[in-house]
């Protein structure tokens, strides 16, 4: 899933590290047109050079290097991978909608969820349900072991409902490419990962701008190596290396999830493929249970929301129904490859 960063940019206290928050109001450093720019950059390609940045957006290679820093340093943005995770060894994931007993806080319920080591993302919303929460697990044994000893039950939890991934269908962290769906959902043939691909997605997803030939040394191999399994990784869209940032610091000011039914008779892969071509569009999910389909809309305001949801999804053939959940606070965290 995709990013936060609370206000728009610190880290949520209490949370690890890794997590990062995203969407409600609060202080937090101001942008420059420079930094937006370098943002949007980052975010189609989180390896591109600063000599590179500097050609592009005109600036002294100094003030980019000395920028990008800053907004790292800054918890601005992250530079990490992102890949499906079946990839990284998760071969199961669920979104879980939550409901709240009145018990707790639910900021302090959903940081708390959001700390399983399970959770890579987690949502407070409006509608139906009070928080999302996403759960990555290895096999459905992992994933029932998570819902029964973690989620039902925990203190301030009412109600647990629990949808299933059959296929992650298209997720696009870029924002700025989610309204022109400049970048294709098609990939071409997807690499498999052997253990020293895993170990290199491991390290770039703590850091995707380190220096090849530090992962070299790290994982006892060559620089040249290290660049190739890059290389083919990036080519076959395997994995790619991007800049997670606060949609807000691009002027999306609205992330929103629709949970949408599919009418009989209606090939739900292909309503799904359709949804990807909408702009605001960024994450589809088919999933099992109350809802065919789970898809996240990054938007620029409420008319923009109207826009997608309204003239873009339910006119669409093969939708039966839809329901909108807003999102008031949302939190994130890379994932790593599992170990085998």
């Amino acid at each position: 899933m995709f990013t936060a960063m609370r206000g728009p940019h610190s880290l949520v206290p209490g949370l690890p590290s890794t997590f990062m928050s995203v969407v409600d109001g609060g202080g937090g450093p101001t942008l420059s047109e420079l930094d937006r720019a370098l943002i949007r950059i980052l975010q189609l390609d989180g390896r591109r050079s600063f000599a590179a940045l500097a050609r592009e957006l005109g600036v002294p290679e100094k003030t980019v290097r000395r920028r990008v820093v800053e907004l790292i340093d800054g918890h601005v943005i992250h530079i990490t991978t992102v890949s499906d995770p079946a990839l990284l060894g998760y071969q199961v994931a669920a979104m879980v909608g939550i409901n709240v007993d009145g018990r707790r806080s639910l900021r302090a319920l959903v940081g708390s969820l959001a700390e399983l080591p399970h959770v890579d993302y987690a949502v407070i919303t409006t509608g139906r349900y009070d928080a999302l929460i996403e759960v990555l697990c290895r096999d459905m044994a992992e994933l029932l072991t998570v819902i029964d000893e973690k989620l039902v039950g925990a203190p301030g939890v009412r109600t647990v409902e629990v949808f299933p991934y059959l296929q992650l269908h298209y997720q696009e962290p870029a924002w700025e490419a989610a309204q022109s769906k400049q970048i294709s959902a098609e990939g071409g043939a997807r690499s498999a990962l052997d253990a020293t691909d895993r170990r290199i997605m491991a390290i770039l997803s703590d850091d995707g701008r380190l220096p090849f030939a530090v992962v070299g040394e790290r994982l006892g191999i060559s620089e040249s190596q290290v660049r190739k399994r890059v290389a083919r990784l990036l080519e076959t869209k395997t994995m790619r290396i991007t800049a997670i940032a606060n949609p807000r610091s691009l002027g999306f000011e609205t992330v929103v999830w629709v949970g949408i039914r599919g009418c009989p008779g209606q090939s739900i892969v292909d309503l799904a493929e359709t949804l990807t071509r909408i702009p605001s569009i960024t994450y589809v999910a088919v999933t099992a249970g109350r809802f065919d389909i789970l898809a996240e809309a990054v938007c620029r305001g409420m008319d923009d929301v109207l826009r997608v949801v309204d003239s873009e999804i339910r006119t669409l053939t093969g939708v039966a129904d839809t329901e909108l959940l807003i999102c008031l606070d949302l939190y994130y965290r890379a994932v790593a490859p599992l170990e085998p």
